[in-house]
């Protein structure tokens, strides 16, 4: 695919137009020298290195787009100005990856007009991404996600201007497990009257994935956690990408049941580990409640039962995203003693109707 860059605003100095293309084999390593850090001193052997280990991490090298003069179209090779990966995978989803400034062209420093230029050239090419995405109907992708530096403003205006939605900063959490954690324990969690938490790998198969879908949805409702995405994605694509986080195992989902007013159970939350052996960690993929459910001390003792259930030979630590206006769950993590890693500004983009169940 082939475009010129749309209507650029007018402004100061040369504007010089661009083309968007699909990358083929001829541009392949020319792109990938771009979607590597631009502080390497030799880009060539780690653009090599990024495309002899892209099937193995699974990445199909063929979503890269990239922008090029129009005059180079039939030169080989052509110079590649810059590159943004697409990188399919569960839930619908797409995660994306966009060329930083290069010091020699688009870097701190430059001129005003090459600044615009560049990002203008982003934009195009997020907006070629999602054209793709949307006129294939047999992609499987509905949502595009990318999760910038929050200091990368280079990056955050290219997304904001090819309508992608911030959707909040997460902080990465890990807890290192001490000595007298990590053996295992007959101890038992002590759950305030009235709460019962079972695995889902208690409950028939075919009850698990409905019954997951609903509680979902309730603690959705007036969540902490980026509230941005309610209504972004559908339930069945984000419950998709959840049992794609890592190794699943039934027994480490648990589901919530409280009794409400008429002592009648009802299951009101969930709290979802998955293993993540490469890191030898134990993810806490998703915890919420229901609003019956919260401010019971429910939260705190199912942090308490992921601590018993990552006491296991093959798990060193438990981590964890978490949006950074969510202070309740922040002090919970502070209390379990999660340091903080970093963290990532999260932006979201629906490039079809809303994905059905």
């Amino acid at each position: 695919m082939t475009r010129s860059a749309p209507n650029p605003p007018a402004k100061q100095g040369p504007s010089p137009e661009f083309s968007i293309v699909r990358v083929g084999e001829e541009l392949l390593l020319a792109a990938a020298q771009r979607l590597v850090s631009q502080s390497l001193k030799d880009r060539i052997s780690a653009a090599r290195r990024l495309i002899a280990s892209a099937p193995e991490h699974g990445i199909d090298l063929s979503y890269i787009w990239a922008s090029i003069e129009p005059t180079e179209l039939g030169k080989r090779p052509a110079a590649v100005r810059q590159a943004c990966l697409a990188v399919p995978g569960s839930g619908r989803t797409a995660m994306i990856f966009m060329s930083e400034p290069s010091p020699n062209a688009d870097g701190a420093g430059a001129p005003a007009h090459v600044l615009e230029t560049a990002r203008e050239e982003r934009i195009a090419l997020l907006n070629a991404i999602a054209a793709h995405f949307s006129q294939s109907p047999g992609e499987p992708v509905r949502v595009l996600q990318a999760l910038p530096e929050p200091g990368d403003a280079w990056a955050e205006t290219a997304f904001r201007g090819a309508g992608f939605l911030c959707v909040g900063d997460l902080e990465y959490r890990r807890k290192a497990l001490s000595p007298a954690e990590h053996k295992p324990t007959s101890k038992r969690i002590d759950w305030p009257a009235g709460i019962r938490v079972v695995p889902i790998a208690s409950l028939p198969q075919e009850e698990r994935d409905p019954l997951l879908l609903r509680v979902l949805e309730e603690t959705y409702v007036d969540t902490r956690d980026c509230p941005e995405l309610c209504g972004v994605r559908a339930t069945s694509d984000i419950l998709a990408s959840h049992y794609a986080t890592g190794v699943f195992d039934p027994a480490l989902w648990f589901i919530v049941f409280v009794q409400d007013a008429k002592a009648k159970e009802v299951a009101a939350g969930c709290m979802l580990l998955n293993r993540v052996p490469e890191q030898r960690a134990l993810e806490l993929v998703y915890v919420g409640l229901s609003k019956p459910a919260r401010g019971r001390g429910i939260g705190a003792k199912l942090m308490e039962l992921a601590m018993l259930r990552a006491a296991e030979p093959r798990i060193d630590a438990i981590t964890c995203a978490v949006d950074c206006r969510n202070e309740p769950a922040l002090r919970m993590y502070e209390r379990f003693a999660f340091g903080a890693l970093g963290r990532r500004r999260a932006f979201v983009r629906r490039v079809g109707g809303m994905s059905s169940g």
